[in-house]
């Protein structure tokens, strides 16, 4: 859930801190008042694409920060991508942006650790779905797609999707033990190899003291 959202020099926003609570929040104004620039700033903050005109104008600099309550699921996402909470629990994604000799530069972080496009496109997934009108970001993820189409297909066809998911990863953990399987038979082959040659040198050699062999 986000919970803050902090904006600095973006687009029309000279300064902006706005809290969110648990719930449905409504964002309400005429055309032109900055409801688009607020879920603008929400998209860049976790990842979007920019260009030099959203920041401010006479500007050299934007910042946003957004600040979010996590699911268990996405702890475990940080977790794997050796990234801390916060004291208090809390994730918080920020974007500077900056104008230096007429290029744009850009630099996402994920409780203050340095973050490239695709980490912040994977996290993004798992915080938020922004939609537009007449079409949802996420209904152009492949994987999103066959549950819909899963789920339009009832509980007899959810029910065999978990067998054939069970079947596959039965497989898979198959076709891992076989491929170990085969790279220790073929190091145990090369070792024996080594071990033949090396047992030819000895015999070719002309050894004179009774225990020289075995020393060696």
């Amino acid at each position: 859930m986000l919970s803050l959202l902090r904006i600095e020099n973006f687009a029309l926003i000279d300064r902006l801190e706005l809290d969110f609570v648990r719930g449905l929040t409504v964002l309400t104004g005429e055309t032109g008042a900055g409801k688009s620039i607020i879920l603008d700033a929400i998209d860049i903050a976790l990842g979007g694409k920019v260009n030099s005109r959203v920041i401010r104008q006479g500007a050299k600099q934007a910042t946003i920060e957004a600040t979010f309550q996590v699911t268990a699921e996405v702890q475990k996402w940080l977790q794997e991508q050796e990234i801390d909470l916060l004291d208090d629990g809390s994730l918080v994604c920020s974007r500077e942006l900056s104008i230096a000799k007429d290029s744009l530069r850009s630099r996402s972080r994920i409780n203050g650790v340095l973050a490239n496009r695709q980490l912040m496109s994977q996290l993004r997934d798992r915080l938020v779905e922004i939609t537009a009108q007449g079409q949802t970001v996420q209904l152009m993820d492949s994987s999103i797609q066959r549950e819909l189409i899963d789920l339009y297909g009832g509980e007899c066809l959810l029910k065999q999707g978990k067998v054939v998911a069970s079947a596959y990863e039965t497989a898979q953990l198959a076709t891992k033990a076989l491929e170990k399987r085969r790279q220790s038979e073929q190091t145990r082959l090369q070792r024996l190899d080594l071990l033949q040659y090396q047992v030819k040198e000895l015999e070719s050699d002309s050894l004179v003291e009774p225990n020289e062999q075995e020393q060696l």
